[in-house]
């Protein structure tokens, strides 16, 4: 016999006090309280009552939640909450749901997710109706692309305004927009695209392993709360879509040497400076489709695997006061800073070394042997601060090639 919890997600994130940093109907997202970070990583799901960190991957349900932040098994964190909501019940043996969530609140119907072919259709039509700003393809030829390389991408300037005009256009043209991530209908039934001020930037397309466009990422003209790229999805709006973590493809499909990274525009760059192959995943500890990414790729002729993220793997942890803002409100910023070790370095260094673990573990039930790949280290083997990911590496080495030509034909 199945019972409701008495309690939802919502509650669970008042007892634990988590910071909220973005809110709607569907889901809360908050600060992570196991591996610290600031910027609303964490997600809690309000309709299916389950968590997930996208930086260090932790995941659960409600239970789980409280019981991994408390150290306690379930029965002890049911019991634990019920007494500090006030209630007495007794924890069901089986069969346990989710309260329904308050009548309240709109629920939120999404459309069913749209096939890879209707994406990549609409998503090439949208891009073929805008264009790339002047400042973004200053911004993009200075991450090292050529204008060729800019016009095969595709890369495209968010419109300012016009959204339900646009996608009418995309209607009138034989597109299908309902389970494409970013369309949605508004108040008034009409179909639109998910755009708005803060959003604006340049996009991204988010290729598959056939080339089609699977979804689209946000290069942001003004970073706010910590983000610089976020998804073009519409899953908090009335018949959205989720845009998923899809893994993008920069080069060739099954081509013998694959290099992991992190991020598509990562991926794109160091794929235009090398003319390697780069598999992107959108966070190092978000690898939920990289095995059947990488296992596809073997099938297709794929042998050998090298893992290029960021150097932040191999950060210095030691206490500098050069973090990031927050360091001289740090106890330790004042203080002889000899032997001291910064909290919040120990845990980027362990997010990322966590992801190159799952990586390696993949590779090996692939039975895809590999190798991790360093840069820019000091003489301890940790990271010299200067060259952060393989794109930054990549585009120094091409830089000083371009000087050393030049200064070769001086006569110098």
């Amino acid at each position: 016999m199945s019972a409701d919890f008495p309690f939802t997600m919502k509650d669970i994130a008042y007892l634990l006090n988590l910071r909220i940093r973005h809110k709607n109907a569907v889901c809360l997202d908050v600060n992570c309280p196991f591996c610290g970070e600031t910027k609303g990583k964490m997600n809690l799901n309000l309709k299916k009552n389950v968590f997930k960190c996208n930086r260090c991957g932790e995941t659960g349900g409600m239970l789980a939640l409280y019981g991994k932040v408390y150290q306690v098994d379930n029965q002890t964190a049911y019991k634990e909450i019920m007494a500090a909501l006030g209630e007495s019940r007794q924890l069901p043996v089986q069969g346990m749901k989710p309260k329904a969530a308050e009548a309240d609140e709109t629920e939120i119907i999404n459309a069913p997710a749209a096939s890879a072919e209707i994406k990549d259709k609409t998503y090439t039509m949208l891009f073929s109706m805008l264009c790339l700003s002047d400042t973004h393809r200053k911004n993009l030829l200075q991450r090292g692309f050529t204008e060729e390389q800019l016009e095969e991408n595709g890369y495209r300037s968010t419109p300012p305004f016009g959204y339900r005009k646009l996608t009418k256009r995309l209607l009138d043209a034989g597109c299908t927009v309902e389970g494409v991530p970013g369309f949605f209908q508004d108040r008034d039934g009409e179909w639109t695209i998910h755009f708005h001020p803060k959003s604006s930037g340049f996009m991204i397309p988010v290729r598959n392993i056939e080339g089609q466009i699977a979804a689209v990422q946000i290069r942001l003209d003004r970073p706010y709360e910590g983000r610089k790229y976020m998804w073009l999805s519409s899953i908090n709006y009335h018949r959205g879509a989720s845009s998923g973590s899809p893994v993008h493809l920069a080069g060739k499909p099954g081509d013998k040497t694959v290099f992991v990274t992190e991020g598509p525009l990562k991926g794109d760059i160091a794929h235009a400076l090398s003319g390697r192959t780069f598999a992107c995943v959108p966070g190092v500890n978000q690898y939920a489709n990289l095995q059947s990414f990488l296992q596809e790729m073997k099938r297709l002729g794929t042998e050998y695997i090298f893992e290029a993220y960021d150097m932040d793997k191999m950060l210095n942890t030691e206490c500098r006061g050069d973090y990031d803002g927050q360091c001289m409100q740090c106890p330790n910023y004042h203080r002889n800073k000899m032997n001291i070790f910064c909290d919040k370095k120990k845990v980027k260094r362990e997010n990322i070394q966590r992801g190159c673990r799952k990586l390696s573990e993949i590779c090996h039930e692939l039975h895809l042997p590999g190798k991790s790949l360093t840069w820019d280290l000091d003489g301890e083997g940790e990271w010299e601060g200067n060259l952060k990911g393989v794109d930054d590496y990549l585009l120094d080495l091409r830089n000083k090639e371009n000087c050393k030509q030049k200064n070769e034909n001086r006569g110098d």
